[in-house]
């Protein structure tokens, strides 16, 4: 039996606030649950340090899977996100957009303070076809990224028509 989607992912974040405020604004998402978190269960349970506590705040967006859990811990984080780290875990979070609200995306995030890595731009990717997509930073530094898809009848569509020409 699958294992379900997933229904959320958790970032540590230097200020729960910021962090809940600049997701809020940027993504749409409304803030639900917010906790103070720590003690033996939590340590145990997540090999936590002794000791560890923290504040978490989730945010939802239009449906209850795909939730962000973000964590300020009591310590500062001794992880930082930079360009092209390579430590384990998550590289970037990726959210789909319409394609007729990316560019309207790009400028919010930008106004907002994140540092966005270019433009939206259109690319072919092999099989597929074409996307248009944009990656930012947010106030952390984690890597995002924005992304409008092709609708199922245009990568067939796509994939039909490089079916055609290798005839």
């Amino acid at each position: 039996m699958p294992v379900s989607e997933i229904h959320h992912v958790a970032m540590i974040v230097s200020d729960l606030d910021r962090a809940a405020d600049f997701y809020e604004k940027a993504l749409g998402y409304r803030k639900t649950l917010r906790a103070e978190v720590g003690g033996p269960g939590i340590e145990e349970s997540l090999a936590l340090p002794k000791g560890t506590t923290g504040r978490v705040q989730y945010l939802q967006g239009p449906s209850q899977i795909g939730q962000l859990e973000l964590i300020e811990w009591n310590a500062p984080a001794e992880r930082t996100a930079t360009a092209g780290h390579r430590e384990l875990g998550p590289f970037l979070l990726s959210f789909q957009v319409p394609h007729e609200e990316i560019e309207e995306v790009y400028r919010r995030i930008s106004g907002l303070g994140a540092e966005c890595l270019g433009p939206p731009r259109r690319v072919l990717l092999d099989n597929y076809g074409y996307i248009t997509a944009f990656a930012a930073r947010d106030l952390d530094g984690n890597l995002l990224e924005f992304v409008s898809l092709p609708s199922r009848e245009e990568i067939k569509a796509f994939r039909d028509k490089q079916a055609e020409a290798k005839d």
